[in-house]
């Protein structure tokens, strides 16, 4: 059997997901749990008999399980360590909530009994910072996030009628400049780093009297590159790999999609800040510093976090003894 842990949050989910496959749709060890009960002094909700599982709850537990199923399966694809990118957030939020919006609906044979109010509990509470919409519905205005999950190769612009409808055109339109950058960018670097001899190449065609007349003009190499970002853009289809591969994103400008995808996916992990924070206290308090007051410990602590920033190099002062030089 599976144990509820605290520091596991689909722990209860998984327990009673094990009890229904493996005790409560077994008829012998069903008896024998009940067994196990009666010997116990169980009594029922009345206290006036022996209480064991009833068909009551069986459904109880089925019905439990069948909500929380999204949310265990939402969690399990965020806290994995493998293709852990931030445009996985909002469309496995979005799956989530329209998994539980469908069972608040459901009619007839679908209809939950007992489950309703937990389905509405995790959609919205009144009056607090729970539920879905009071704690998510700002993420899907946040531009980062939703550029994120566009330019992710599994999900892109084609879940964006899921996602956020009311943003695409905007997220669109934030694509093709922030694309439209990157290539002005690189292709003015291209052209600083030619040698000597395009210079001269270079030269020689400016001294053609008739260059002028068949060069294309800036605007309109900014109107083509643009419409070439957004053809690129519609005719990406989406990937249903897991694991990412560079020929999944479009072919041309492919390092620059490639570049921008990178920009906004790369999250910073959850407690690796955290870790780094405690381990630079450990560093401070040493055994030779153990009578620092909170305050000198926290501004040291403060100091040695936000070096980097300072654009200068300490000196270490005369007297520092070997533990104390690795400080600065």
């Amino acid at each position: 059997m599976l144990l509820t842990l605290p520091n596991r949050w689909n722990s209860l989910y998984d327990a009673c997901s094990v009890l229904l496959q493996r005790v409560m749709d077994d008829d012998a060890r069903l008896e024998a749990v009940n067994e196990v009960l009666r010997n116990e002094g169980g009594t029922n909700r009345n206290r006036t008999s022996y209480y064991g599982f009833d068909d009551q709850d069986k459904q109880v537990l089925q019905e439990y399980c069948k909500v929380m199923k999204p949310l265990a399966n939402c969690l399990d694809r965020l806290q994995t360590e493998e293709n852990a990118y931030l445009g996985v957030l909002l469309p496995t939020l979005t799956l989530m909530r329209v998994a539980l919006e469908r069972m608040e609906e459901a009619r007839g044979d679908q209809a939950l009994t007992y489950a309703k109010p937990l389905v509405r509990a995790l959609l919205r509470q009144e009056g607090n910072k729970g539920g879905f919409n009071n704690r998510f519905s700002a993420m899907f205005k946040d531009l980062d996030l939703l550029m994120a999950s566009a330019l992710h190769p599994n999900y892109g612009m084609t879940t964006f009628n899921s996602v956020a409808p009311n943003m695409k055109e905007e997220i669109f339109q934030r694509i093709v400049k922030e694309m439209k950058a990157l290539i002005r960018q690189e292709t003015e670097e291209r052209d600083n780093s030619q040698d000597m001899e395009a210079m001269e190449e270079h030269e020689e065609v400016s001294a053609d009297p008739f260059a002028e007349l068949c060069d294309t003009t800036q605007a309109d190499q900014e109107d083509d590159l643009e419409e070439d970002i957004k053809k690129e853009l519609l005719a990406w289809k989406r990937s249903k790999e897991a694991t990412l591969k560079k020929s999944h994103f479009p072919a041309k400008y492919r390092d620059q999609w490639v570049t921008l995808f990178i920009k906004y996916n790369t999250g910073i992990p959850s407690s690796a800040a955290v870790e780094r924070l405690f381990s630079t206290a450990g560093d401070v308090l040493r055994p030779k510093r153990a009578c620092l007051s909170e305050d000198n410990f926290e501004y040291l602590v403060f100091l040695k976090g936000n070096l980097h920033l300072l654009k200068q190099k300490f000196k270490v002062p005369r007297g520092v003894d070997e533990e104390d030089e690795e400080m600065f």
